[in-house]
């Protein structure tokens, strides 16, 4: 049986992340993002699928309508069912124009999105490397950058950080919309560490700045690394870069990661020049018209 829901009791909710955590301890990868867990926990407008008991799925669909995507889940003991084909077929029907993302892109990813008439438009990449032989980030100061400081974030930076955010990922579809409520609302999640929100500062602006993130088991990450238009090209980048990654290591981390996109070409070789290397390829799908 085939459901849908706008809105999840805290027995669904806790169903759904618990299906989420099953199936990622089998794939190596989680189904969904952290926009989609927002919405499983109500903290963002989503829609819902299921297959399966409602206290005990075995298939879903989060269609995050603020990021406009589509993102499937089913367990392995019910995977070559028509599981998937018959969720993504509805939540297409229901969504049109939202992407669907395939986590990982595991194998049988693309045979299912040829099945519901999907074809590939972005990769994008997970990055990682160990945190060994971090420079100073003193040593990584650009030249021409005397009157550039790097401070941790304090609440009255938010709105600058926000609107540096907006103008260096204006041709994102998700990262680039993000509003003041919103960062607010990731600022009181419990990983958010201020010590760990890097701003560069030119005299009273803003002009970059490096979010750094604690998953825990020693795992840090490069969660947003942005630097306004007008100051790209200069090398503050590549400081803010070493700043947060000193500020891991400091914390005990032994091992960062980072996502980006796939064809960005001059942000990749950034990262590798850095020593990061791609360990997996997420891919989003839409309908062929």
């Amino acid at each position: 049986m085939l459901v849908s829901l706008t809105t999840l009791t805290p027995t669904m909710q806790e169903a759904l992340r618990r299906l989420v955590a099953e199936i990622t301890e089998h794939d190596g990868v989680s189904p969904i993002n952290e926009s989609a867990s927002l919405g499983i926990d109500g903290r963002r407008e989503a829609d819902f699928f299921f297959m399966g008991r409602r206290s005990d799925p075995y298939g879903f669909v989060v269609c995050d309508e603020r990021d406009g995507t589509l993102l499937l889940g089913v367990h392995p003991n019910h995977r070559h069912e028509g599981v998937g084909t018959r969720l993504l077929e509805e939540a297409i029907r229901s969504h049109p124009d939202s992407a669907v993302w395939a986590f990982g892109t595991l194998p049988g990813a693309a045979s299912l999105a040829e099945r519901v008439g999907l074809y590939p438009v972005r990769r994008l990449l997970r990055m990682e490397k160990p945190l060994v032989d971090v420079p100073d980030p003193e040593t990584q100061r650009p030249p021409g950058a005397d009157d550039v400081r790097i401070v941790t974030y304090t609440p009255d930076l938010a709105e600058a950080i926000v609107a540096v955010n907006a103008a260096a990922f204006a041709g994102h579809p998700e990262q680039g919309r993000l509003t003041l409520d919103e960062f607010h609302d990731l600022t009181r999640l419990p990983w958010f560490d201020p010590a760990g929100l890097f701003v560069a500062v030119r005299g009273d602006d803003v002009v970059g700045f490096h979010w750094t993130k604690r998953h825990g088991g020693r795992l840090g990450e490069v969660y947003v690394l942005a630097v306004a238009p007008e100051h790209e090209g200069r090398g503050l980048g590549r400081w803010l870069l070493a700043q947060g990654l000193h500020h891991l290591v400091q914390q005990g981390d032994d091992r960062v990661q980072l996502y980006v996109e796939g064809d960005q070409d001059r942000v990749v070789a950034m990262y590798q020049n850095a020593g990061f290397t791609v360990v997996q390829t997420d891919t989003s799908y839409r309908v062929e018209r």
